[in-house]
């Protein structure tokens, strides 16, 4: 990706982030809102910074292990800074579409090759998947009832989000697991393309056929190693932990005392709003993440004895808080972590040439 096109997709950002802070701010009382944030607890606030910045390390540690994996000489630090560009790519560009791309080319600058990088890259999104997946059917099962109470009108979009989520993670399993699956997929792409308005798509059949090479490539390799397999969805289902637990710590932020037989139920809440929302085609999910969040969590603090105006309100507070600390934090977090690889980056491979010119 371009600087200009980094540029251009950071104001983007910030101009949904107005947009949302607006629309936000007109159909909320900004008096309430602002109440509501000023008497937030720091200490708690401190405690959900921490389990963003614990989020953060487990997330990147699984790329990192697959990478050591296939590539032993590549320094840590490059490993950190290489996995951690994700927050900030997948931050500014519709459906997370950003990060890959992004650590594919970091990689190769490191000196692994392409098809190696692909196919660490590729095994570490059907971790994420899977463990996406595996978890919000458990808390589906769990909290099925509940939730159709509390949202009947909205269960439609989580219904929806679940079955794209598993059609996509069971087409990646059965892809790189079974291989006439693959040409199937192959030949479906080729039909596709022979739609008048979809024939521009045809000369991309050699890319599609490298990518499931790849795919199953890296399926093959993963399955030698065991154990580092099941290191890497360890480390994704703690991410998992920490990201859907920072709601129910803010809840306490903002002077909501849960009840212990509810702590689950949070993480539920906050796994459904991913689902529902994931999909969306906006940097970050912009819009669909803030709208399910509130049309989760505002039945669910009216609960707690508040009006249905002074739930709405407060879920509105609690959105902002869990937003600018899992999705603006992480996007600068992100940036940062940029900016020092391009930096080392840039140091190493100017010293690369004066070697090469002595």
């Amino acid at each position: 990706m371009s600087k200009k096109k980094i540029i251009r997709n950071v104001i983007l950002v910030l101009a949904i982030l107005i947009l949302l802070l607006v629309l936000m701010f007109s159909i909320g009382d900004i008096k309430k809102i602002w109440n509501v944030l000023i008497n937030t607890n720091g200490w708690f606030i401190l405690l959900a910074f921490a389990f963003v910045i614990l989020y953060a390390i487990s997330y990147q540690a699984s790329l990192m292990i697959l990478t050591k994996y296939r590539f032993k000489n590549i320094a840590f630090k490059d490993l950190y800074y290489i996995s951690g560009t994700e927050f900030f790519f997948n931050a500014i560009t519709p459906f997370s579409s950003g990060g890959q791309p992004f650590q594919a080319y970091a990689l190769k600058r490191k000196g692994m090759n392409l098809s190696d990088s692909t196919s660490v890259l590729l095994i570490n999104f059907i971790a994420y998947q899977i463990c996406l997946n595996v978890i919000a059917v458990v808390f589906m099962i769990m909290y099925y009832n509940r939730v159709h109470n509390q949202i009947d009108s909205f269960i439609a979009f989580l219904i929806v989000g679940f079955a794209i989520n598993t059609v996509i993670m069971v087409g990646l399993l059965l892809i790189g697991i079974v291989k006439p699956v693959g040409r199937i997929f192959l030949k479906l792409f080729d039909l596709i393309c022979k739609i008048k308005f979809l024939r521009k798509f045809q000369h991309k059949h050699d890319e599609f056929e490298l990518y499931i090479s790849n795919m199953q490539s890296a399926f093959r390799d993963i399955s030698k190693s065991l154990s580092t397999w099941c290191l890497v969805i360890l480390t994704k289902v703690l991410s998992f932990i920490f990201y859907y637990s920072i709601p129910l710590i803010a809840l306490y932020a903002i002077g909501i005392n849960v009840m212990s037989n509810d702590y689950i139920y949070i993480l539920a809440l906050t796994a459904f709003t991913l689902t529902i929302a994931i999909w969306v085609p906006t940097p970050g999910g912009s819009g669909g993440v803030e709208y399910a969040f509130k049309e989760l969590f505002s039945p669910y603090i009216e609960g707690y004895g508040f009006s249905q105006n002074e739930a709405f309100q407060m879920s509105l507070a609690l959105m902002l808080i869990w937003r600018l600390l899992t999705y603006y934090f992480l996007l600068i977090y992100g940036f940062v972590l940029y900016l020092l690889l391009e930096r080392r980056t840039s140091k190493f491979e100017k010293m690369s040439i004066n070697d090469l010119a002595e």
